[in-house]
C-alpha cells in the first residue's frame, strides 16, 4: 500500500465518530510489536515482508538487542473499511510486556478507549496478562482478544484441529475466569457501599429500630466476557502474517450451507454446533445431533468451528511446511483464490510460500482493523463512560447509568465536543507521561527534510539514519556545556486561576497592574525559553484531548495530581504553560501540527516545568476538572546511590537525574541532606535502562552506581 500522508490523517482527526484510540496489552514476548509491524504495513511505513522483523516502534537500541519493549510508542495509521468505503483514524499505542514497564501500561491504558489483549496460546494466561486485564478493567478500556501463534501449535505440538480447539475453548474460559474475578470484586465493594447508605438512611427515618430484609440487585455480565461468536476474539499467528474472527468465514459459507444470513451462522460457530451428517445445509446442536444419530455420534463428530475454520489452516500447513508437497500448494492457492508471486512459489524457504498464502487469504491486519471498528469504541461511544470515574472520583460502577452531565464542563467532555472559534468549549486534556526525545529528532529544529525522507526513504534507512543522528549529536553534547539545570524551568507562578469562564484569555500580562516583580518574571521566563531550545533533550508531553481544541499558542492552566481548586494550600501544583508545539505521534517521528481536536492523542512541547510526570491540561482550572491520577500496578522498590566518577560532573548528574526523573513516570530520585542522590526503579532492567540514559543522554558523563537495595518492610492489618 502506498504511503499514507500526514495530512490526510490530520484530516481525518476532525472526524471523531470515526477515530479508534487503542492501545496493544500482553505479557512479555507475546507479539504485540510483531502484530503492530503488521498493521503498520497496510499504511506503507514499512515492507510487509519485514513485519515483525524490524520491529519498527521499538526505537530504542536496547530494545532492539533485547527484543521487548521498554516505552510505549504511538502512531497514527488509516484504515479503510471496503464494505462502506468508510475512512477511519487508528491511533495506536504500542505498550510494554514486562513488569519493569507497567508504568509505560498504565499511560497507554488511560489515553486510549480499546485494547487488543495478546495471549500465547501455549504458554496462556500468564502473571502479565492478568496485570494488564487488570490495568484495562480499571480504565474502563473495552478488550478485543487474540489468541496468538497458533502456528506454534500445529509446527511444534503437532496438535489435531480438534485437540486445538479444546485447548482454545479452556484458554478463553481461563481469560473469562480472570474477567469475573475483576467483576465480583467491584460488585462486592459496591454491595458494601450501598449496604452502608441503606443502614444510613435506615437510621435516619427508625432509628434504632431493627432493619428490614435489604436485597442486591443482580446485574447482568454477560458484556465483560470474550466470546468468539460475538467478534471481540482473533485466531491467528501475527510472524506468520495472518488471523481471523469467525464472522469471516460465516460469511463464507452461509450461502453454501443454506442459511439465510452470516450473522446466524456467525451465532453457531463456537460450541457444540455440528453440521448435520445427512443433510449437507442444516446445523444441528449437541442434543439434537444425539437425538437423531446417538450420543456415540456426538463423541465422533467435528465441531462446526473446526470443520470449517481450522481444518483448512491446517491442510495449508501441512502441504507448506510440515510435508512440503509443490503440487498440494498449487492447488491450495487456486482453491484460495490467492495471488503469490512466483518468486515466492520458487524460494526454498517454506516459510515465505506459507506467509505468501495466509496473508492473502487471511490477512492479518485486515481482521485487526475490522475488529477495532466494529468492536472498539469511538472517543463519542467511549467517554460518556469512562470519564465520569475520572471527573468525580467515583467508582466505575457509577458510570454504568451514564449519569447526565451537571454542567458545560461536563457536557463537552461526554460530548467529546471540540467546539469552534465562534462557540467555543472548555478544553480539558491528560498528559499520560512525559518522554524526553533528541532535539534533533524534532521537526521544529531541523530543516524539514526528515518529513521528505519519510516518503523516499526505506524503514531500515531511516531507522539507521536515525540512529546516526543520534550518536553525533551526542558525540557534539559531550565537548559542550549542558546547560542550566531544568530546576530553573520550574516557574514559582502559583497565581489564582481566572474563573470568568474559557472567553478570556488566560495571559499573565494582562493583569491589570504590572509590577516591578511581574515584569522581572516575563523577562526570565522568556530567558528560560531561549535557554530550553539550546538543549540536546526536549521533554514532550503524550496526551488525550478529550474536549476543545488545542492549538499552538494557546495559555492554558497545567494541573497536577495534587491540584485541588477548593484547596488554595495546593495551588503551587497549578501552573500557567503555553503551548509552543503540538506534533501526530508516529513511532519516534513527530508530524507537526498547528491545532488537534477532541478525541485526539498527540504530543505537545512547552510543558517542561508544569507537568512532572503526568496531569491536566485546562483552559480554566476553576471549572474545569483535575483527573484522576493514573493507578499503577508496580511501584519503584530498587535503590541505588548514584555519584560522577569525577567530582566537576556533580552538576551534570544533578541535571540528568532531574531530567530522567521527569522522563520516567515510574523513578524515584531522592536528594539526602548529606548530598547524596539515590535512584529508584522498579525492577533491575528498568534500573539498567535508566543508567544507561544517565550515561549516554541526560547527564553524559560517567557515573559510580552502589550495589541495589530493596527494602523490607512488614505491617500488620
Amino acid at each position: 500500500m502506498p504511503i499514507v500522508p500526514p495530512s490526510k490523517l490530520a484530516q481525518l482527526q476532525c472526524n471523531t465518530r470515526n477515530i479508534r484510540n487503542v492501545c496493544v496489552l500482553a505479557h512479555v514476548d507475546h507479539g504485540k510489536t510483531t502484530l503492530s509491524d503488521a498493521l503498520l504495513a497496510t499504511n506503507g511505513i514499512i515492507s510487509s515482508k519485514l513485519a515483525g522483523k524490524i520491529r519498527y516502534l521499538d526505537s530504542r537500541e536496547d530494545e532492539q538487542q533485547r527484543g521487548i519493549t521498554m516505552e510505549s510508542s504511538g502512531i497514527s495509521l488509516y484504515h479503510k473499511q471496503t464494505e462502506n468505503d468508510t475512512e477511519y483514524l487508528i491511533n495506536l499505542i504500542d505498550s510494554p510486556g514486562h513488569v519493569d514497564f507497567s508504568s509505560e501500561v498504565a499511560s497507554a491504558a488511560r489515553l486510549s478507549d480499546g485494547a487488543l489483549v495478546l495471549v500465547d496460546v501455549l504458554e496462556g494466561v500468564c502473571t502479565q496478562t492478568v496485570s494488564v486485564l487488570h490495568q484495562a478493567w480499571v480504565e474502563n478500556v473495552r478488550p478485543v482478544l487474540f489468541l496468538n501463534k497458533l502456528d506454534r501449535m500445529i509446527v511444534e505440538w503437532r496438535m489435531t484441529p480438534s485437540e486445538a480447539y479444546t485447548h482454545m475453548q479452556q484458554l478463553i474460559e481461563q481469560v473469562n475466569a480472570v474477567l469475573a474475578g475483576f467483576w465480583e470484586g467491584d460488585r462486592l465493594a459496591e454491595d458494601s457501599r450501598m449496604l452502608d447508605e441503606a443502614k444510613e438512611r435506615w437510621r435516619e427515618t427508625h432509628g434504632d429500630a431493627p432493619m428490614s430484609e435489604w436485597y442486591l440487585e443482580e446485574k447482568d455480565d454477560s458484556h465483560i466476557y470474550f466470546s468468539p461468536e460475538q467478534g471481540n476474539v482473533l485466531f491467528g499467528s501475527a510472524i506468520d502474517g495472518w488471523a481471523f474472527r469467525v464472522n469471516h468465514f460465516a460469511q463464507i459459507f452461509a450461502e453454501k450451507l443454506g442459511i439465510p444470513s452470516p450473522s446466524k451462522l456467525q451465532a453457531l460457530m463456537w460450541g457444540d454446533y455440528y453440521i448435520d451428517p445427512k443433510n449437507k445445509h442444516r446445523v444441528l446442536n449437541g442434543k439434537q445431533l444425539a437425538k437423531l444419530y446417538g450420543a456415540a455420534r456426538v463423541a465422533t463428530s467435528v465441531p462446526l468451528f473446526v470443520q470449517l475454520c481450522l481444518n483448512p489452516v491446517w491442510q495449508v500447513y501441512e502441504n507448506a511446511v510440515i510435508n512440503v508437497d509443490q503440487e498440494k500448494i498449487d492447488k491450495v492457492i487456486g482453491a484460495l483464490n490467492v495471488k503469490v508471486h512466483p518468486r515466492d512459489r520458487r524460494s526454498k524457504d517454506s516459510r515465505v510460500v506459507l506467509t505468501a498464502i495466509m496473508q492473502g487469504w487471511l490477512s492479518l491486519a485486515q481482521a485487526c482493523m475490522s475488529a477495532i471498528v466494529e468492536q472498539l469504541p469511538s472517543p463519542v461511544d467511549a467517554q460518556p463512560l469512562r470519564l465520569p470515574p475520572l471527573v468525580h472520583k467515583s467508582p466505575k460502577s457509577a458510570a454504568e447509568s451514564r449519569p447526565p452531565p451537571k454542567n458545560d464542563v461536563e457536557k463537552a467532555l461526554y460530548e467529546c465536543a471540540s467546539g469552534s472559534s465562534d462557540a467555543p468549549v472548555p478544553l480539558v486534556a491528560y498528559i499520560g507521561k512525559v518522554v524526553s526525545v533528541p532535539r534533533a529528532s524534532l521537526p521544529d529544529f531541523s530543516s524539514g527534510k526528515v518529513q521528505a525522507d519519510r516518503v523516499t526513504m526505506s524503514a531500515e534507512e531511516m531507522r539507521a539514519k536515525g540512529r546516526d543522528a543520534v550518536r553525533r549529536e551526542l558525540a557534539l553534547s559531550r565537548d559542550t556545556p549542558t546547560g542550566t539545570p531544568l530546576s530553573v524551568l520550574s516557574p514559582s507562578d502559583t497565581a489564582s486561576p481566572l474563573s470568568s469562564g474559557i472567553s478570556t484569555p488566560l495571559h499573565v500580562e494582562a493583569a491589570p497592574e504590572a509590577s516591578i516583580d511581574s515584569l522581572t518574571e516575563a523577562v526570565d521566563k522568556q530567558l528560560v525559553l531561549k535557554e530550553s531550545e539550546s538543549e540536546d533533550e526536549i521533554l514532550i508531553g503524550f496526551g488525550r484531548l478529550y474536549s476543545g481544541t488545542i492549538s499552538v499558542g494557546d495559555t492554558l492552566w497545567a494541573m497536577q495530581p495534587k491540584y485541588n481548586a477548593k484547596d488554595a494550600k495546593t495551588l503551587p501544583f497549578l501552573k500557567q504553560t503555553t503551548v509552543q508545539s503540538l506534533y501526530m505521534m508516529m513511532g519516534r517521528e513527530f508530524v507537526q501540527l498547528q491545532s488537534v481536536p477532541a478525541g485526539n492523542v498527540f504530543g505537545i512541547r512547552g510543558i517542561a516545568g508544569a507537568i512532572l510526570k503526568s496531569g491536566t491540561l485546562a483552559s480554566d482550572a476553576q471549572i474545569c476538572p483535575n483527573l484522576a491520577a493514573i493507578h499503577t500496578e508496580t511501584f519503584p522498590i530498587v535503590r541505588v546511590a548514584i555519584e560522577p566518577i569525577n567530582p566537576q560532573d556533580m552538576d551534570k548528574l544533578a541535571r540528568g537525574l532531574e531530567l530522567l526523573n521527569q522522563a520516567d513516570a515510574c523513578v524515584q530520585v531522592v536528594s539526602q541532606t548529606t548530598g547524596e542522590h539515590v535512584l529508584v526503579t522498579a525492577g533491575e532492567l528498568h534500573l539498567e535502562r535508566c543508567l544507561k540514559d544517565l550515561r549516554e543522554r541526560f547527564a553524559q558523563c560517567e557515573i559510580h552506581v552502589s550495589e541495589p537495595i530493596v527494602p523490607f518492610r512488614e505491617g500488620i492489618v
